[in-house]
């Protein structure tokens, strides 16, 4: 169960979900399923879909939830089906929660397990006079739920759900400030461990040591690129040796109780940051705080791309590039969009529009980032092969904006000042070297 959300949270979550479904409704949510590593016992470690956790809080795989709404004259029911307590498949794969289980302690009113899925399922949907079900998200759960659902058109329930998620309660909140903190430390670890000659991966072993020794998981593939690997947006950490004079660009976040934080840092290998590296840095971190600087509640998406393009273009232009209709684009450089919400998700659900208003409980990132090719001679010489992106995590308040992850680091000065305490790099260099396996020996 979770620390942060109560039982009756979650129950006025379902009574919220059930009121905007229409009478004589049923709408099913299927969780998505399991998924093999290698072999054909060796699976991926199971992550419960994000809804069935907003809904319920309720973690195991294999779970269908059921919202019926053709009850007469009642305000509808949750039914949950979940695979039954079985103590010989628990020796393999740990306690299962079981049938009663979620009865006492997830709100279901009524509970099944899963091979009883088409028994129940064929009379509601029979009586139902509409079924909001997503296909797609289980195979096996489609092929039961489609036969039952012939000639008739389906909706999605989970976009009533999406709308619900997308402000934050203030339990919710309080998970993703944590989660944000969590983050925000692993960030500054790993540029206190930074030392050339180690590689990203190694790099990317103290983001995870963070995350499980605060019982939270990567909210997302981490990102370690070092130097022009960063110009791949969604590089994944590798085998690259981090070598000084380049910058290393780290996009990681933590996973809490479900919630994610999603942080991007870049710094230099050796601490101190090049000429080159510092004015295109600085140009970045000017943009990503006047986009912050301008939100709360009514601004629009549109209002801070606006914001961080006028910095990026002033800034470039100031540093000799020729942005303009003959010359660099800015999306030539920046190939990405400013930033996205954020929760359950990395890129949380919700309607996002350029032109919606922001309320109290939305939380986004801000990510502006510039991205200089090797080859591109449009771009001065001493800049090219530079890649900085800066991400934070942003709660909209009641008259602004508070930044979750305000404890990682990312004014030059006082990355430079962290990363100067000699005696954790030369510690992590001994540890380093203690840890390395000559191949071959």
């Amino acid at each position: 169960m979770s620390k942060f959300i109560s039982a009756g949270e979650y129950a006025a979550r379902r009574a919220s979900l059930l009121a905007a479904l229409p009478a004589g409704a049923v709408a099913v949510i299927a969780s998505q399923p399991e998924a093999l590593r290698n072999g054909d016992d060796n699976g991926f470690a199971y992550r419960a879909s994000s809804d069935i956790l907003y809904l319920t809080g309720f973690a195991e795989p294999n779970c269908m939830l059921v919202f019926d709404k053709t009850v007469a004259k009642s305000a509808g029911r949750l039914l949950m089906f979940v695979q039954p307590s079985e103590p010989s498949a628990e020796i393999w794969h740990g306690k299962r929660c079981g049938i009663d289980g979620v009865k006492q302690l997830f709100g279901a009113d009524a509970a099944y397990g899963t091979k009883s899925f088409a028994k129940v399922l064929g009379p509601l949907t029979k009586r139902a006079r509409s079924i909001f079900y997503k296909r797609g998200i289980n195979l096996k759960v489609d092929a039961i739920m489609l036969p039952f659902c012939k000639n008739r058109r389906l909706k999605n329930p989970l976009d009533l759900v999406a709308a619900m998620r997308l402000i934050k309660s203030p339990g919710e909140l309080q998970i993703m400030r944590h989660s944000g903190k969590v983050g925000s430390l692993s960030h500054k670890l790993a540029m206190r461990h930074c030392v050339a000659g180690a590689s990203e991966l190694a790099l990317r072993g103290v983001l995870d040591l963070v995350n499980a020794t605060n019982g939270g998981v990567n909210s997302y593939d981490t990102i370690v690129a070092a130097g022009a690997n960063g110009l791949c947006l969604h590089y994944s950490a590798g085998q690259t040796i981090l070598r000084d004079g380049e910058l290393v660009l780290i996009d990681a976040g933590s996973e809490i109780e479900g919630y994610a934080s999603d942080i991007s840092r870049t710094f230099p290998v050796s601490g101190s940051f090049s000429q080159a590296q510092k004015k295109i840095y600085e140009v970045v971190l000017a943009g990503q705080l006047a986009a912050i600087a301008a939100i709360k509640p009514g601004i629009t998406w549109n209002q801070l791309s606006d914001a961080c393009d006028a910095e990026l273009t002033e800034g470039l232009v100031r540093l000799g590039f020729d942005i303009s209709a003959s010359g660099l684009k800015l999306g030539d450089v920046m190939p990405h969009s400013l930033g996205h919400w954020l929760g359950l998700d990395v890129h949380d659900v919700g309607a996002f529009s350029g032109k919606m208003p922001f309320q109290a409980g939305m939380v986004l990132t801000i990510e502006p980032g510039v991205y200089l090719s090797l080859t591109d001679e449009r771009i001065p010489e001493q800049y090219r092969g530079i890649c900085v992106r800066i991400e934070d995590n942003i709660e909209v308040t009641a008259d602004g904006a508070f930044v979750q992850t305000a404890d990682a680091p990312k004014a030059v000065a006082d990355i430079e000042h962290l990363m100067a305490a000699s005696g954790v790099r030369q510690a992590a260099q001994y540890s380093l070297s203690k840890l390395t396996v000559p191949v071959g020996k």
